[in-house]
């Protein structure tokens, strides 16, 4: 993969689909790439969906991933035409040809455009001729892990733009008992990227850096490692100083006997530059973010962000 962009807010957005009847496979997958922290809810149970949001980087491109893992139960076999609808690309977890050929179909039914898949086979035994003319027929790439799939599919899906005509695959293949390994491994990737990234913007902004810091300095503010924290009357904020993202943790309420975990970032966007001749955009951000947050200068959807944020499953409303 190449080097990550430097920028706070990401280049593109595409909604991911991840489908299968494999359900605990597909939650694992789930945790995996986008850890605890992003996975927003756990909706599956109600509305049939689950969602999780995470990045990779390409080039000068922070590629956003908003991945819906849409339950295959019978009784949300009529909302998954809706959670189809948008997708720019499919994860697809199954077990067999048949099944593949299924949801090719569907996908085929509800989206309005061929959408690259990346397929994940379970499978204990050598791909049969059946699959072996699959892959022919429909162009289908291996990759070697789950996380070269992932970085297969942004990368494609960011071909896609500008082309419509695509009928990319890329295939996975994985035994039983190689799942929890696997997902593991994906998991332990995913955070090794995001080290490798932070050290790539820590060195291409050394100097912006240490001007942040002058400037944090003179306004009393010290560095957590990386980071600055705010606390305020709604909740903790920790912003980073490399990325310029806000995690966000409410202040627990009266009753809970949990302490609410991180749960949701902010994107505060500045009105205009100015601040300082010397200090670059990405600076500015990070520098104007902290400065509304400290003097609680926030505008209203910001102030709904927090008041929406989901609560941790301990959470109860305090009484009055």
């Amino acid at each position: 993969m190449s080097q990550p962009t430097t920028q706070t807010h990401y280049d593109y957005l595409f909604k991911v689909i991840l489908i299968g009847a494999e359900e605990d496979v597909k939650s694992g997958l789930l945790w995996a790439f986008t850890g605890n922290s992003d996975i927003i809810s756990d909706y599956k149970q109600t509305i049939g969906v689950n969602f999780g949001i995470n990045s990779v980087y390409f080039d000068e491109n922070v590629v956003k991933l908003q991945i819906w893992d849409v339950s295959f139960a019978p009784r949300v076999k009529y909302l998954r035409p809706l959670y189809f609808r948008g997708a720019s690309g499919c994860i697809m977890v199954i077990k067999s040809l048949k099944e593949a050929e299924t949801i090719v179909e569907e996908i085929k039914t509800n989206c309005s455009h061929a959408i690259p898949i990346f397929f994940i086979l379970i499978n204990d035994e050598p791909l049969n001729s059946q699959w072996s003319e699959y892959l022919t027929q429909m162009d289908i790439e291996i990759v070697p892990n789950g996380f070269t799939g992932i970085e297969w599919l942004a990368e494609t899906m960011l071909s896609c733009r500008r082309t419509k005509d695509t009928n990319f695959a890329a295939l996975y293949s994985i035994g039983t008992d190689e799942i929890q390994e696997t997902l593991n491994e994906l998991h332990q990737t995913q955070v090794r990227s995001e080290m490798e990234r932070l050290e790539i913007i820590r060195n291409r902004r050394a100097e912006q850096i240490d001007l942040l810091k002058e400037t944090l300095e003179i306004m009393e503010l010290p560095l957590v490692g990386d980071s600055v924290q705010i606390f305020s009357s709604d909740a903790f904020f920790e912003i980073n100083t490399l990325t310029g993202n806000v995690v966000v943790s409410p202040l627990k309420c009266d009753q809970c006997k949990k302490s609410c975990k991180k749960q949701g970032r902010l994107c505060i966007i500045p009105a205009t530059d100015g601040w300082s001749e010397d200090l670059d955009r990405n600076s500015l951000l990070i520098l104007s973010t902290i400065y509304a947050l400290i003097n609680n200068q926030l505008p209203n959807h910001i102030k709904n962000q927090i008041k929406n944020i989901l609560r941790c499953t301990g959470y109860r409303k305090a009484s009055n």
